[in-house]
């Protein structure tokens, strides 16, 4: 056999082992894709996130929650985890109220006197007919035409939202929720393939005037 016959034969062999190496990292990566993403059932997030959307969920990062992350979480005695977006932390006063477009959610910050409100730009135009104002001892609404109420936010809980203000069952529903009912933290999409890449995070705290 000729040098060169044996060159080509060392190429194909070595060209089908690297063929072989791709093809099984592609498969580990789907798996870590299924094995660590949830897909999003309803139009709770709506427009922020769909219905069928599959996103990368971090479980490893759940003891690092901050203000406006979206999460994975159970909610009340619920056992279906749910995607929702935190906006109150351990120690805030929180209050809300849907009278006008969009709904108004103030905060003032654990160890802040300051009050501010909630930019969301997802939350305009989708008040609906979820108008009761908050919020309860527990964090749940208060009947209708009641005043809005300052309530703190207590150790170890979260109060969550839905972007889809008037279509979320979430906090205003079934009060804060527990640090240890938050699974993940997500902030990644995959399906579908036109929109793959970090999911949008344009919600921030504005100074009230």
């Amino acid at each position: 056999m000729t040098h060169r016959a044996e060159g080509r034969r060392w190429l194909r062999t070595a060209l089908g082992v690297a063929a072989l190496v791709v093809f099984f990292a592609a498969m580990l990566v789907v798996i870590a894709v299924l094995a660590f993403s949830v897909k999003v059932s309803g139009h709770s997030m709506e427009p922020t996130l769909a219905d069928g959307d599959r996103l990368v969920v971090n479980p490893f990062g759940k003891d690092d929650v901050a203000r406006f992350d979206i999460v994975e979480s159970t909610l009340g005695d619920r056992e279906i985890p749910v995607v929702k977006r935190v906006i109150g932390m351990p120690g805030d006063r929180v209050q809300a109220s849907a009278v006008g477009d969009p709904p108004v959610v103030r905060i003032k910050p654990a160890g802040e006197d300051t009050v501010y409100v909630v930019d969301n730009p997802a939350w305009s135009g989708r008040v609906g007919e979820k108008v009761e104002p908050c919020c309860a001892d527990d964090g749940t609404t208060l009947p209708r035409g009641k005043e809005p109420a300052w309530v703190t936010v207590p150790d170890g809980r979260f109060w969550l939202l839905g972007d889809n203000w008037g279509g979320s069952d979430d906090s205003r529903t079934f009060g804060f929720v527990e640090q240890d009912q938050v699974t993940a933290r997500i902030s990644f999409r995959v399906q579908p393939f036109g929109d793959f890449g970090p999911v949008a995070d344009d919600v921030r705290l504005v100074a009230e005037d």
